[in-house]
């Protein structure tokens, strides 16, 4: 059996209201990231944050993930291509707020996580350029580099207008279960919960963006890292867990292949059903092709087998998605 129109709010929703509502949150999100850069810019300056600005990006994250949880998240996920370090730190913002949310965290505690994701790479327009470029980083050069989240812990410093925690996730993003993070290489209860769940985050955000070292990862691949070092003791596994409810075992942007030989892209994820996602399959029975919008939490008889490029018809592209360290995670 083949469900051509499946059942979802998604597709419930009149299309040109939804259209609508999502090219409005686009408009708005481009608009933090502006503001973002606003604040960052006289943070490079004056090394102070003006928290304004900040709160203003904050409480439309909040905005945004209460009124469409589904294309906030699509957002925040969005590979980075430029604007960095301003547009990474308003989606590491979002996704960590997200994450929050599904998580149940206490309004203060959003407020602190969306806030100390935001700035904690604000510091990278203090760093010297030439470390941000392709040559590989001395040794000195590095202690130079792994300093950047202090900067704004260290602006945050008597900011009574920002809970406590938010200089915790400003200063502790990078760190890592095992002591292998930075700046100070704390490990396990030394490391705030809130910054458990916004290294995740910003972690996953770095691997599906390009940098000038490495391509992009797949957003497959990213979560395939995630969960191998969260098996390694690396990052905390109920921040892992979050994370695979939030953006789903294949995140926006995954290219993948169905049982019945059809390929797609994910386009949305489906909370707490992380194998099925909201696709875009490419239908080759039609001439010419068309493209199909299908929710797999609601077509049961379709599932995920491969993934992979669209592009790439190799065995190596059309991998089956290794779930190996989901066990002790999920």
């Amino acid at each position: 059996m083949r469900i051509d129109k499946p059942t979802s709010p998604l597709f419930d929703a009149p299309s040109a209201a939804f259209a609508a509502r999502e090219a409005r949150m686009r408009r708005e999100f481009v608009g933090a990231i502006g503001v973002t850069a606003d604040l960052f810019t006289r943070f490079s300056s004056e090394q102070e944050l003006d928290l304004l600005l900040a709160w203003q990006v904050v409480a439309q994250n909040r905005r945004h993930l209460a009124e469409d949880f589904g294309t906030a998240v699509a957002l925040a996920v969005q590979p980075l291509y430029d604007s960095y370090p301003v547009r990474h730190s308003v989606q590491s913002s979002m996704l960590s707020m997200a994450m929050g949310l599904d998580a149940g965290f206490a309004d203060d505690d959003l407020r602190a996580i969306g806030l100390g994701s935001l700035v904690h790479d604000a510091g990278m327009l203090l760093v010297p350029s030439r470390l941000l470029g392709v040559d590989p980083i001395r040794d000195r050069d590095r202690r130079d580099l792994v300093k950047h989240p202090l900067y704004a812990a260290m602006a945050l410093d008597g900011m009574t207008e920002a809970p406590p925690a938010t200089r915790c996730v400003a200063a502790q993003i990078h760190e890592r279960l095992d002591g292998s993070g930075y700046p100070y290489g704390l490990t396990d209860s030394a490391i705030h919960r809130l910054s458990r769940y916004a290294a995740v985050a910003d972690a996953f955000l770095g691997m599906i963006s390009p940098r000038p070292h490495r391509p992009a990862h797949e957003p497959y691949r990213a979560v395939e890292e995630i969960l191998s070092a969260a098996h390694r003791g690396r990052f905390d596994s109920s921040a892992v867990r979050t994370l695979l409810r939030v953006v789903s075992l294949y995140p926006v942007g995954s290219s993948v292949w169905l049982n019945d030989g059809r390929m797609g892209r994910v386009i949305r994820s489906n909370r707490h059903v992380v194998d099925r996602p909201v696709i875009v399959a490419l239908d080759l029975e039609h001439d010419p092709p068309t493209l199909e919008p299908i929710d797999l939490n609601l077509n049961p008889h379709l599932k995920v087998v491969r993934v992979g490029e669209l592009s790439d018809e190799s065995a190596k592209s059309k991998r089956e998605f290794d779930t190996s360290d989901l066990a002790g995670i999920c």
